[in-house]
């Protein structure tokens, strides 16, 4: 059991350096079990790029998992909490259901949770408690200590009836995301597949006092933990809140307490220094700018530029434009690939409307990194409307539901001509779409009836 931290600038190639290691003690130990540990958005990025440098092609052995799916995890080996896990309309929901039956007990609250987006923002409030493992007794001392400040007690007192409720309600009912680390702490000792393991933490700038817990259970249940820290060598003896690299002092001071803590041995850290493997080795003004950025010291960049340029343009139309006239440039002129440049905004939604249209117009292929909704997805539209159309017994809101999906073998004439006959003489029912159709409405030839049947047979089909 031992704590090793990391360290090293911003792109220094602390990652590269503890993957290579990782992956060398893989190889030299099979059947030792390794799990990378990285936010949730990095697995797969991590996975690719350790499959890539792995000299088998393949990480067998090695686990890149979130705190989240490491809970999944130790969970399908050794059991956990029952409960169901409560989504984030969930919670909505629950908060709404405990403001309705309490709204007689928050005299300021209760009137500003009708405002269309409070039930969102109280939502985040909750979930932030949670993650910082803040309970029902801990608020509660904070609302007799602000007994001097009326506003602040009367809206401290009116959250913690809110989040008294919503834990009250959620108590042997469900499980939140927030919650489930916890439950991970208390179960996770009795864990075979990770016992002894080699756990590495990375890409983390911090962690919550609930993620502090589980990594102390790491370090008693694991052989060894590493940790990657973002720091600038320089950095380490400055001291102060609001110095560029504190929340990184922070993470490393909390680190060797827990370590304290659970008397577990800390290792010499380990400095990566910028070289070969450096996010910015081959780009001096990038590094540069890692170097100097946010520093106290002024330093002027003596060369000219060659990789870094900045454009001013009128509005965000205006700068798509020019974004997608310089990657026309880049790809005809120096021989780039589409799939080797990015575009990066602060504001996808505004940004990606326009992109869509410039880039279309300019035959640039792209793809814009935004989530959808599933329901949006034709195809789960289709099997949701079929089967919709089995429960309400062919309603006509269920057939047409069905056949304007896009995926049935009927065009969009033949569903409104279908549409206009079954509105004219109501036919609702399966046994109704089975019959052979031989009435008319005014307007409809006979002729038509004929095509009108073979779309109902089609259809049916």
């Amino acid at each position: 059991m031992a704590l090793q931290m990391i360290l090293g600038n911003s792109g220094a190639g602390k990652s590269h350096f503890i993957y290579q290691k990782i992956i060398r003690e893989s190889m030299e130990h099979p059947d030792r079990q390794y799990v990378i540990l990285v936010p949730e958005q990095f697995t797969m990025q991590t996975q690719k790029r350790l499959v890539q440098m792995h000299p088998g092609g393949g990480i067998l052995n090695i686990d890149v998992l979130s705190f989240e799916r490491l809970a999944y995890r130790v969970f399908e080996e050794v059991g956990g909490d029952d409960a169901p896990l409560l989504e984030e309309t969930g919670k909505s929901l629950v908060l709404q259901k405990i403001v309705q039956d309490k709204k007689k007990e928050l005299p300021y609250l209760g009137v500003q949770m009708k405002k269309p987006g409070c039930i969102q923002e109280m939502k985040s409030l909750v979930s932030e408690l949670m993650q910082y493992d803040v309970g029902e007794e801990t608020l509660g001392e904070l609302v007799k200590r602000s007994e001097d400040q009326a506003l602040l007690h009367c809206k401290l007192q009116d959250i913690h009836r809110i989040y008294e409720g919503f834990r009250e309600y959620l108590k042997e009912r469900f499980l939140t995301g927030e919650e489930v680390p916890d439950v991970l702490c208390r179960v996770i000792e009795k864990s075979k597949k990770f016992q002894g393991g080699i756990f590495v933490l990375d890409g983390y700038t911090g962690f919550t006092p609930i993620q502090n817990k589980l990594i102390r259970e790491l370090m008693l249940l694991g052989e060894q933990v590493y940790v990657t820290v973002t720091m600038d060598v320089k950095a380490q003896r400055l001291s102060g809140k609001y110095q560029l690299f504190s929340m990184s002092g922070k993470m490393r001071d909390q680190l060797l307490k827990l370590a304290g803590e659970a008397r577990v041995a800390v290792e010499k850290e380990q400095w990566v220094l910028p070289g070969e493997n450096s996010r910015f080795g081959k780009n001096p003004e990038l590094n540069f700018l890692e170097q100097h950025l946010f520093r106290y010291h002024r330093v002027v960049y003596e060369r000219e530029p060659q990789a870094l340029a900045l454009t001013r343009w009128e509005n965000p139309l205006q700068e798509v434009k020019g974004t997608a006239a310089e990657i026309l440039r880049l790809v005809r002129e120096k021989g780039y690939r589409y799939g080797e440049i990015a575009v990066i905004t602060g504001d996808l939604p505004s940004y990606g409307t326009y992109a869509r249209q410039v880039f279309s117009q300019a035959q640039i292929p792209y793809f814009i990194d935004e989530k959808h909704s599933i329901l949006m997805n034709p195809f789960v539209e289709f099997l949701r409307a079929a089967v919709e159309m089995i429960v309400d017994r062919f309603s006509y809101e269920s057939c047409f539901r069905y056949l304007r999906c896009g995926m049935s073998s009927l065009s969009l004439e033949e569903i409104d001509e279908l549409d206009n006959y079954v509105t004219a003489l109501g036919i609702r029912g399966y046994s109704k779409w089975k019959e052979t159709w031989v009435r008319l409405y005014p307007g409809l030839d006979e002729e038509r009836i004929l095509e009108l049947n073979r779309y109902r047979e089609q259809f049916l089909k």
